[in-house]
């Protein structure tokens, strides 16, 4: 019965720790995508600790913000 609740137990942390790694994932690709596109990271990253799937979508959709010439 122990043996259970410890591999019970080991299970959770281990899905844990893949969904953590995964939501910073999304995080580190919204920041990089924003900064390709001439967003502002910071901004898209706030957004993206919260709605992370949305965010990406959106960011993918909005065309990049032209940039003036030098």
């Amino acid at each position: 019965m122990v043996g259970l609740v410890v591999a019970a137990t080991f299970w959770t942390f281990l899905w844990w720790i893949i969904g953590i790694f995964l939501w910073a994932l999304f995080i580190y690709f919204t920041f990089m995508l924003a900064a390709s596109k001439g967003r502002s990271p910071l901004l898209w990253v706030i957004l993206a600790i919260f709605f992370p799937l949305i965010t990406i979508i959106v960011l993918l959709v909005i065309p990049a913000k032209s940039r003036p010439p030098v």
